[in-house]
């Protein structure tokens, strides 16, 4: 039935790698576009108003001007078994995957890659009696960041710069394709340290990011040239409740890195997984404050670095069902 006003929860966003830059692969056929989940959607063009003030001409207003369009943002997603590969790939580049014979597949993403897949994402309102979608086109991903509890479902926002946005009464493709949905959750977590489970975390966070920067190059249609990426960088935090694991205090003593991995599982016999896996962590020393009876939690933010033995900062696998990305 169609509807006259939209909501969130008519909505949804396709999404595509392009074979071109900034044009949208053409999805008239179905099954070109995916239609990923997520849970907020902020990717969009914005035309901010500028003033020209002008003298003689009174004392009101004048026209404003149209700035040049931005078009960027985030969107919410799951961290989930099948849909967090295609993300993984815009933020890291293609897998190296490797079949294992049993029907699953592992995907790793290895960071530091100088090409970045762009997409073409759309989102919109289907159900509206007038259809209206906005087109994203040239996205480059360029962050993923979650927070890691002992309850609840894994998410992670994925934030990036596009070239050009527009608004159309028609979708790219009505018979997009999808991953079956099947989440990690909070409860099957893990934060390892120099081999081992590191003890007593009570909360942590993980964060990516490629540094990117688009390239705002003067051009008659107020869009940019491009997307270049900056220096990687992947850091954190992990919170303890003081104790006697020394894992971290002996890392800080002797000011030298420990290797680090984030990960969540799956219970079941599939061995289904993702882990993030950095071979050289630095962990500051920080104040430890007593501020009463209880027990004292102690926050380090911690920063990876690049391993001249593993010939990476960071690698990322990823164990599914999923053929190939």
């Amino acid at each position: 039935m169609a509807k006259l006003r939209a909501t969130g929860a008519d909505s949804r966003t396709l999404a595509v790698f392009e074979t071109t830059y900034g044009t949208a692969p053409d999805g008239s056929g179905g099954g070109v576009y995916r239609q990923v989940s997520f849970a907020r959607n902020g990717i969009g063009g914005e035309k901010p108003l500028g003033n020209d003030s002008l003298l003689g001409q009174g004392r009101d207003g004048q026209d404003p001007y149209f700035e040049a369009e931005n078009v960027n943002g985030g969107i919410s997603v799951p961290i989930d078994l099948r849909g967090i590969g295609f993300w993984l790939k815009g933020l890291l580049g293609d897998p190296a995957t490797a079949d294992n014979g049993d029907g699953t597949y592992d995907h790793v993403f290895t960071s530091g890659g100088d090409d970045l897949p762009s997409m073409t994402i759309e989102k919109g309102h289907p159900k509206l009696t007038t259809q209206r979608f906005e087109l994203i086109t040239g996205f480059i991903c360029g962050s993923i960041s979650f927070d890691l509890a002992r309850t609840g479902p894994a998410s992670a926002s994925i934030e990036g710069i596009a070239q050009g946005s527009t608004i159309q009464t028609a979708t790219k493709d009505s018979a997009p394709v999808a991953y079956a949905l099947r989440r990690f959750f909070q409860n099957r977590a893990s934060i390892k340290m120099a081999g081992g489970q590191l003890a007593n975390v009570t909360a942590g966070s993980f964060n990516f990011t490629n540094n990117i920067e688009g390239v705002e190059t003067i051009r008659d249609d107020g869009k940019i040239d491009g997307v270049d990426t900056g220096e990687a960088r992947a850091s954190g935090s992990v919170t303890v409740r003081l104790g006697s694991d020394t894992t971290i205090s002996d890392a800080i003593s002797a000011e030298t890195p420990v290797s680090m991995e984030v990960g969540y599982s799956m219970p079941g016999a599939e061995g289904f997984k993702l882990t993030f896996v950095m071979p050289r962590v630095f962990l500051p020393k920080v104040k430890e404050s007593i501020e009463g009876p209880g027990g004292i939690d102690q926050q380090y933010d911690w920063q990876a670095a690049f391993d001249s033995v593993a010939g990476h900062m960071m690698q990322v696998t990823l164990t599914n069902d999923v053929e190939e990305y």
